[in-house]
């Protein structure tokens, strides 16, 4: 009886640790495509970004970045935030210049992102920001 109780304790912790171990993956794939998404925006290359979007979003109308765009700053202000299991938001500062008028302009990067178990990967759902 008491094999029973340990061996069915037992095989509970192992399913109980499989999940935190399938969520912490999860967990680790969010950043590194927050790190990355960072990076691509940080540079400017606003059509690189387009790859962050789910597959069927990709070909959408993007406003055109001028040439003459800097990003000078990025900075995380909320989250990342689980909404739940597979969403989860963020928001970023993102300053600005244009070469041309050198004039610092800011914009709230407000990002939603969502997990397709499917390909294991996490996807922008929101638009991408707009240097106006």
């Amino acid at each position: 009886m008491i094999s029973r109780a340990f061996i069915l304790t037992l095989l509970l912790s192992l399913l109980a640790g499989c999940q935190s171990l399938s969520e912490r993956k999860q967990a680790d794939s969010l950043q590194e495509i927050l790190r990355n998404y960072e990076a691509v925006i940080r540079w400017g290359s606003i059509d690189q970004a387009r790859r962050f979007l789910s597959p069927d979003r990709q070909s959408e109308a993007v406003a055109p970045v001028p040439r003459d765009l800097r990003v000078t700053h990025y900075e995380v202000v909320q989250g990342p935030t689980l909404l739940g299991p597979q969403q989860a938001v963020q928001a970023a500062l993102v300053q600005y210049v244009f070469e041309d008028s050198q004039v610092v302009r800011e914009l709230v990067d407000r990002q939603t992102w969502e997990y397709v178990p499917e390909s294991q990967s996490w996807f922008l759902v929101s638009p991408l920001p707009e240097f106006k």
